[in-house]
């Protein structure tokens, strides 16, 4: 009687549907976990692509300033401390 009950045609698949899920989800080639990281990185790719989109912009708008000699003395002096012969430039520590 135990035998029947257990081997009836309800408890079969219910097995077989836990033995799918159980394959799928751990020992698939595309298991759910392996999928997860997937996404995961796919994020972080996507984000990463926002941020160097954003610092392309930023740097072509310093290329184009840098045709400008006003912009290229300015830019010079900020960022390479340049200055003319006759000047003394002063470096303030903002710690």
């Amino acid at each position: 009687m135990k035998i029947d009950r257990l081997f009836s045609n309800r408890n079969i698949i219910l097995f077989a549907t836990l033995a799918f899920v159980v394959w799928v989800l751990f020992f698939d080639r595309n298991n759910y976990l392996d999928s997860r990281e997937l996404d995961r990185k796919i994020r972080e790719m996507e984000n990463e692509k926002v941020f160097y989109q954003h610092k392309i912009r930023e740097d072509s708008a310093v290329i184009s300033g840098l045709r400008d000699s006003a912009f290229l003395e300015r830019f010079g002096r900020e960022n390479f401390w340049m200055h003319r012969p006759d000047e003394v430039i002063y470096l303030i520590d903002e710690k």
